[in-house]
C-alpha cells in the first residue's frame, strides 16, 4: 500500500499490562501492523502502521483502544472462571443432577472471592462513602463532569470503590455508543473520558449509563 499511515502512541502498562497489549495487537494484525517499543517509566511506545485502505491515525488509535479494553475484559472473565475450571479438571465430575448441584454450590462459594486484579489496581473493593471533595470524588465514588464545548463526559472514579477491571468492563459495555479512554490519577483514582460516536448523543445520559455499568460490574464482583 502506498503512503502508509504511521502513528505512534503511548500505552500505560498500569492500565493495560504488556500481555494485554500483545493480545490487542494480535487481534488487529490484519488491519494494523503494531511494533512495541522499549518500556520507560511504566509506559511503552507503540508504532502503528495502517494496513487497511482509508484507516487514518485517529482510526488506528480508536481501534487500538477498543481492542485493549476488549482484551482486558476477556482476561478478567478468564481469571474469574479459573477456579471452576480447575475444580472440574481435578474432580472430573460427570454432569448429573447431583454433580451439577455441587458445581453450582462451588461457584457460589467462590463468587465472593476476587480474582487477581490488573497491575496497579487495589486488591479488593472497599465500599466506603466519602464526603464530597475528599480524594477528589463524591460520596458515590464518581465525580462526573459534562464538557458540552468539547462534546465529552469526564468521570473521576474513587479507586477505593471502583477497581480498574470495573471501569474496563463498563467501557466494554459502552463500546458501541462511545469511545472511552482510562488513565491513572494520584491516590488510586481513575480518570475516564467518554466521547460519543453519534452527533446527537445525550452527554448526561452517556455519563449515567457508564455509572450504571460501573455499579453492575461492582455487583458482579462481590
Amino acid at each position: 500500500m502506498a503512503n502508509k499511515i504511521i502513528k505512534e502512541t503511548i500505552v500505560d502498562l498500569e492500565i493495560f499490562p504488556l500481555p494485554i497489549v500483545e493480545s490487542a495487537l494480535y487481534v488487529l494484525s490484519e488491519r494494523i501492523d503494531g511494533c512495541i517499543g522499549e518500556e520507560a517509566d511504566g509506559k511503552i511506545t507503540l508504532t502503528l502502521v495502517s494496513l487497511e485502505e482509508g484507516l487514518d491515525s485517529a482510526g488506528m488509535e480508536r481501534l487500538l483502544n477498543q481492542a485493549l479494553i476488549a482484551a482486558s475484559v476477556n482476561e478478567r472473565a478468564f481469571q474469574i472462571a479459573a477456579p471452576i475450571r480447575n475444580y472440574l479438571a481435578q474432580t472430573a465430575l460427570s454432569i448429573t443432577t447431583e454433580s451439577q448441584q455441587t458445581i453450582e454450590e462451588f461457584a457460589a462459594s467462590v463468587g465472593s472471592e476476587r480474582a487477581d486484579e490488573h497491575a496497579g489496581a487495589p486488591t479488593d473493593h472497599v465500599d466506603i462513602s466519602l464526603p464530597e471533595g475528599e480524594d477528589g470524588s463524591t460520596a458515590t465514588g464518581v465525580q462526573l463532569t459534562v464538557d458540552e464545548e468539547s462534546s465529552r463526559v469526564l468521570l473521576q472514579l474513587n479507586g477505593r470503590k471502583y477497581l480498574l477491571p470495573d471501569a474496563l468492563w463498563a467501557a466494554h459495555e459502552m463500546r458501541d455508543t462511545c469511545t472511552c479512554s482510562i488513565s491513572n490519577m494520584p491516590h488510586g483514582q481513575l480518570f475516564v473520558t467518554l466521547e460519543p460516536k453519534g452527533e446527537e448523543a445525550n452527554l448526561n445520559t452517556l455519563g449515567e449509563r457508564f455509572e450504571h455499568w460501573l455499579d453492575v460490574a461492582l455487583e458482579r464482583s462481590q
